[in-house]
């Protein structure tokens, strides 16, 4: 139970740190600004799974993965907008959209386990030991970026920025998949040889740029696309504007 609280709560966790670095580094929001996103986030999550017996019934019971899905769309966007104009408001729904869509899974996982007595204790040591870890990488995660953004400029983080919300757009097409919205297809590649993504470094790449050793051919289609999308509004966009102006 320890291991699998430490597991559960790195997955979950790691999605949501990483891409708050990430905008934080893109473009500093005050310490207010982000403490108060964070608690959002914590308690629309929470309001998230309480409203779970109401969402769930709808569109024939499919509710919750149609929410998730929206979540995740929400996110592109609002990183995007955020990635062009590094305003307040985008950085807090995406920040408050990405936790609501992880953190719900682990606190529903909570929920679950922790009338146990006997597990309460391992819950609680994993989930510490888990933000600890993942507190402790998004620190080095954050000098690090830092450094890339003042040797090399914004670019190397808006390209890090698009494929980690290029996978949110991935994931909704997994949820998608798993309703019947759309067909699954053939699987283009499989790296499990050379890399799970069970193993520690393939869960970092999963959070970081949603890397999948076994991905199929709507899934890269939609990553590349998707990437491209968001790197070209990035360079044009504010072109566009700068044009406009007088």
């Amino acid at each position: 139970m320890l291991i699998t609280s430490l597991v559960m709560s790195l997955n979950q966790l790691l999605p949501v740190a990483i891409l708050l670095i990430l905008l934080q580094v893109v473009a500093k929001q005050s310490l207010m600004k982000l403490l108060g996103g964070l608690i959002l986030g914590i308690g629309l999550s929470f309001l998230f799974v309480k409203s779970a017996p109401l969402i769930s019934p709808l569109f024939d019971y499919q509710g919750l993965e149609y929410a998730q899905i929206g979540l995740c769309i929400l996110i592109f966007i609002s990183a995007l907008y955020y990635a062009i104009k590094q305003a307040t408001a985008a950085f807090m729904i995406a920040i408050i959209s990405v936790m609501t869509l992880y953190l719900s899974h682990y606190i529903i996982y909570l929920i679950g386990f922790w009338q146990n007595n006997e597990a309460a204790q391992s819950l609680f040591i994993g989930t510490f030991l888990g933000l600890g870890i993942c507190s402790s990488f998004s620190v080095l995660l954050y000098f690090l970026l830092s450094a890339t953004k003042q040797r090399f400029g914004l670019t190397p983080l808006l390209v890090l920025l698009a494929l980690n919300s290029a996978a949110k757009l991935v994931v909704a097409l997994d949820l998608a998949s798993q309703i019947d919205l759309i067909a699954t297809t053939v699987t283009v590649w499989d790296l499990r040889d050379i890399l799970t993504e069970n193993s520690e470094f393939g869960r970092v790449l999963r959070a970081l740029i949603g890397y999948e050793a076994t991905p199929n051919l709507t899934s890269v289609l939609s990553y590349a696309l998707s990437s491209v999308l968001f790197l070209s509004a990035c360079y044009f966009i504010p072109k566009l504007i700068t044009k406009e102006k007088p």
